[in-house]
């Protein structure tokens, strides 16, 4: 292959393109890290609005204490429910693109304020709750978000090439085959709240705050 050749594949664009596509679900992870970060610096900022994110996160751990395992699940499922519907709302809109990385970062941001919270007030003792009712859960649920998010993102991608740039038309099952694949992912998160649920009934009984 000749030295203009090789200069063309590399620089016409299309290769930083298939880098990116490639990388899109560890962006999507990356993003949920970046969210965390944000809700943990946010706790102790010392701030009127890191007052008011305390009040949140201390309203959320006490309630949490106060439920069985059924209103655990029940709970969780909505809050997982929630970023899903979010994705697919995004997904259906021409310019949902670039808003679907939002979503995980929305997720880690509440993650990050509630064990942030919980490692600022209580040590070794908040991070010792996070890590054995909160992040097993979230585990599973950002692994279901993340994945879910990327198929909306090339599912948002292909309806704006095809419906406003015109290059090329949906075939007949595409919508179909997308909203088969959230319902798996909303299956994965369904898990993830059992496993919220069972792991906070198993241990939240050591933890008095």
């Amino acid at each position: 292959m000749s030295r203009s050749k090789l200069n063309y594949r590399v620089y016409n664009g299309k290769s930083f393109k298939r880098i990116f596509e490639n990388s899109r679900t560890i962006l999507l992870g990356v993003m949920f890290s970046l969210g965390i970060l944000f809700g943990a610096t946010a706790i102790n900022s010392g701030s009127y609005i890191a007052q008011n994110i305390s009040k949140f996160a201390d309203s959320y751990i006490i309630i949490k204490s106060g439920q069985g395992i059924v209103d655990i699940f029940i709970n969780s499922i909505i809050s997982n429910m929630v970023f899903l519907i979010l994705n697919v709302f995004l997904s259906f809109s021409l310019i949902g693109y670039p808003l679907l990385f939002s979503v995980p970062f929305l997720k880690g941001l509440g993650t990050g304020i509630v064990c942030g919270y919980m490692y600022s007030v209580y040590g070794f003792s908040g991070f010792g709750y996070c890590a054995l009712t909160i992040i097993p859960g979230t585990i599973v649920s950002t692994y279901a978000l993340v994945t879910a998010c990327n198929n909306s993102c090339e599912y948002s991608k292909n309806a704006f090439l095809k419906s406003i740039l015109g290059k090329g038309q949906f075939e007949k099952g595409e919508t179909r085959i997308f909203l088969i694949r959230q319902l798996v992912f909303a299956g994965i998160c369904i898990i993830s709240s059992f496993i919220d649920a069972v792991f906070s009934y198993i241990f939240l009984r050591f933890f008095e705050f």
